[in-house]
């Protein structure tokens, strides 16, 4: 699995919290392929089909933009739950734009007046980022398991969340959060496996 670096990603963003010029693109440019991962995980495929998983990145990396001196976290884990939950809002946000609109195809806004407001740092992040058969290949894995299995993944390995704080969201005990992951990668470990 595609894993940033803790130490690399925290001390990129210290330095983008310094303000060190280009700082701030390197650590958009570390953390968004996986957060586009988990942005396709958790949309699933019945949102998926309806929403565009590059334009919720897009929209995440730009109120995180807007919102970085906001933010008050010492390094990656830290940085990798605030995204992931400004991603979690748009995505909801989204998701419910689009129910009252019923679909209606004609009344949907794109995203493209938006885009032209985007900082160049996030676009040129967006623009250099490579589509990652590896990466797609566990995002479909992933999708393929069980709701518990997929989510304690998610939440340990792209939110980079402690055993207690993984608890707390999924009303287990630590030591049976634990033993759910170990599950959960066995069975990844194995649709891993299985021939495309």
């Amino acid at each position: 699995m595609s894993h940033v670096s803790g130490v690399d990603t925290t001390r990129a963003l210290q330095d983008a919290q310094d303000g060190t010029p280009a700082a701030l693109e390197d650590l958009y440019a570390r953390v968004a392929p996986r957060l586009l991962s988990l942005i396709r995980l958790r949309l699933g495929p019945s949102l998926r089909s309806r929403l565009e998983s590059r334009d919720i990145l897009q929209a995440t990396l730009l109120r995180s933009f807007e919102r970085f001196d906001q933010f008050s976290g010492a390094d990656g884990r830290a940085l990798m739950a605030w995204l992931a939950r400004i991603a979690e809002n748009e995505i909801r946000d989204r998701a419910d734009y689009h129910h009252r609109l019923r679909r209606d195809a004609a009344r949907e806004e794109p995203l493209d007046r938006a885009a032209a407001a985007v900082p160049a740092s996030v676009h040129s992040v967006l623009s250099r980022m490579v589509q990652d058969e590896r990466a797609r290949r566990i995002e479909d894995a992933l999708e393929s398991l069980a709701p518990p299995h997929r989510d304690v993944i998610l939440l340990r390995m792209y939110e980079e969340l402690s055993f207690a704080e993984i608890a707390s969201r999924m009303g287990r005990s630590e030591d049976a959060c634990r033993m759910l992951l170990a599950r959960a990668l066995a069975a990844l470990t194995l649709a891993l496996e299985e021939p495309v």
